[in-house]
């Protein structure tokens, strides 16, 4: 969902405002639009029920990307915020994540959390895009639900100060669940946002903020953790790798990271495995032009291969592929790599040993 806008209008007088302005100048003041961000967790919602319940024009967005937790199995992700936003008749812009983030996760300018995220730089990054689309409609300001001490990395006073600063946002970046605590923005004192409703939460509790949902109807809301796989030590060791091992690496690497068991067999070929038949078959959509190897004739994982492989190197994903195919009881079985338009096959006799795997094991 997009707004158009044709001219770059100040603050407080763009698409939000225009019909109302037609009818008066005054009415400007009362009609102002504010750009929020909304993963569809607690705060965000709770930061966009706040706004809305002002009366003012919101206009949602969600940023998605490879290491998000969307997930068709369950309710989480983008699909919540599509959920989210049509509960409050929020209207909802989705933005990706593309290689420009992913640049910034292998070299943050502010560092990396416990895992490979982020977290400064990435809310910078969001905020940085959510100040262009304020910019596009004429918003007066962003509104995020970051709450003043609730996260270690990213939400203590130094911190959002220097987010705030960084993202180019001085005095219109509006986080309503700890206002109160945090000095006045622009809109605040302009009286076009209503201080005296902004709350004064802080600190890691979230009793507070569901007491808050219940008052104000709120009922359809993610989990308080977070929603992002670089916390997961076991996709962060992966996202590392690439970088390290792969110098033209791109958005389908990125996303594959999340997918199967990763091995690397030597320091230029990686192998994907997938763990079950979606996996499978979602490795074998996102393979693109990779090699992908399976079985002939007898069920089992597929894999991927990324990087620099010779034909010696398919004996070894061909025992890997056996380690991970309890059902394949015969003597020797055959797989087979596809690649370019060509086909390769190699019977394998036996499965790689545990060890093997260990050591294979990203």
């Amino acid at each position: 969902m997009k707004i158009e806008a044709n001219v770059d209008l100040p603050a407080g007088t763009g698409p939000f405002c225009v019909a109302k302005r037609l009818r008066s100048t005054t009415a400007i003041r009362r009609c102002p639009g504010v750009v929020a961000l909304l993963s569809g967790g607690l705060d965000s919602t709770l930061a966009v029920r706040l706004m809305a319940d002002l009366g003012l024009h919101v206009l949602a967005l969600n940023f998605v990307g490879p290491f998000c937790t969307c997930s068709p199995r369950k309710h989480g992700g983008c699909r919540l915020a599509v959920s989210v936003a049509q509960s409050m008749g929020v209207e909802l812009r989705v933005m990706s994540k593309g290689l420009d983030y992913l640049r910034i996760v292998e070299q943050p300018r502010f560092g990396h959390g416990r895992g490979l995220n982020p977290c400064i730089d990435c809310r910078i990054y969001m905020l940085r895009k959510a100040a262009e689309v304020m910019r596009e409609t004429g918003a007066v300001c962003v509104v995020t639900g970051e709450v003043l001490g609730q996260r270690p990395m990213s939400q203590h006073r130094r911190a959002l100060d220097l987010i705030e600063r960084e993202s180019g946002l001085t005095g219109r970046l509006l986080r309503p669940l700890s206002a109160r605590r945090l000095p006045p923005t622009i809109p605040e004192r302009e009286g076009l946002i209503d201080r005296s409703r902004m709350l004064d939460l802080m600190g890691r509790a979230r009793s507070p903020q569901l007491v808050l949902a219940k008052e104000r109807g709120v009922e359809i809301f993610g989990c308080p953790s977070g929603g992002c796989l670089l916390t997961d030590p076991i996709v962060a060791r992966r996202v590392k790798d690439l970088f390290d091992h792969c110098p033209d690496w791109d958005e389908r690497d990125a996303r594959l990271t999340t997918l199967g068991r990763h091995f690397r067999l030597h320091p230029d070929l990686k192998v994907i495995v997938g763990r079950d038949a979606a996996e499978n078959v979602r490795l074998e959509q996102m393979a693109g032009t990779l090699p992908v190897v399976t079985f002939t004739q007898a069920p089992g994982p597929t894999a991927v291969l990324r990087g620099r492989w010779e034909s010696g190197a398919l004996a070894m994903v061909g025992r890997l592929l056996r380690h991970f195919a309890p059902k394949v009881t015969d003597e020797c079985v055959e797989v087979c790599l596809k690649h370019d338009g060509q086909e390769m096959t190699q019977v394998v006799r036996q499965a790689a040993t545990a060890g093997d795997v260990k050591a294979w094991t990203i």
